[in-house]
C-alpha cells in the first residue's frame, strides 16, 4: 500500500473490553518510540483501543479521553494525537507535530494515515464496524503484533 513490507492480521472485537485487551497487547508488543496510526470512521474504537494502550502502558485508562478539541494530549509514556480537524499536516507542523513524533514515548495517531508516506516504520491499523463488532486489520512492519495476535487466537 505505501510500498513497505508488511504483516498483516485482522482483530475481531465484539465489546469495548475486548478491544483495550487488544490495546494492552499492543502495548506489550512494541518497543518505546513507535509510532501507531490509527484510522477508521468516527466511533469504531480508536479511543477505546489507545485506552488500552495506555492501560498496557500503566497509565489509568480514566485519563485517556480524545483529543479532539486539544489536538494532542501526553502522558508519561504516551503521545495521543487526532488530526481529524486538521486539513492538512502542513497545520500539524504549526504544534510541533514532527517534533512529537521523534519523542521516544510510544505515539498513537488517529487520523494520521499521510504520516505513513514519511514514517514506514509506523503501525496501521484500521477499524470498521461489522455485524455489530469492531474489526480491526493490523498492519505491523515488524510482524511481532500479528504473531502475538496470532499466537492467542491459536490457544
Amino acid at each position: 500500500m505505501w510500498g513497505r513490507e508488511l504483516s498483516e492480521c485482522v482483530f475481531v472485537s465484539k465489546s469495548e473490553e475486548e478491544t483495550k485487551k487488544l490495546g494492552e497487547l499492543i502495548a506489550g508488543t512494541v518497543p518505546e518510540g513507535t509510532l501507531i496510526v490509527l484510522k477508521g470512521d468516527l466511533g469504531c474504537g480508536k479511543t477505546a483501543l489507545t485506552r488500552g494502550i495506555a492501560r498496557g502502558l500503566g497509565i489509568p485508562e480514566d485519563e485517556i479521553s480524545s483529543p479532539s478539541f486539544n489536538i494532542v494530549h501526553e502522558y508519561e509514556n504516551l503521545i495521543h494525537v487526532d488530526l481529524y480537524r486538521l486539513s492538512s499536516l502542513e497545520e500539524a507542523e504549526d504544534f510541533g507535530l514532527y517534533e512529537l513524533l521523534e519523542d521516544s514515548r510510544v505515539k498513537v495517531v488517529e487520523w494520521g494515515e499521510e504520516l505513513l508516506k514519511e514514517f514506514t516504520n509506523a503501525v496501521l491499523i484500521e477499524c470498521r464496524e461489522e455485524n455489530g463488532n469492531r474489526v480491526f486489520k493490523i498492519s505491523d512492519p515488524t510482524g511481532k503484533i500479528c504473531e502475538k495476535i496470532n499466537r492467542i487466537a491459536e490457544e
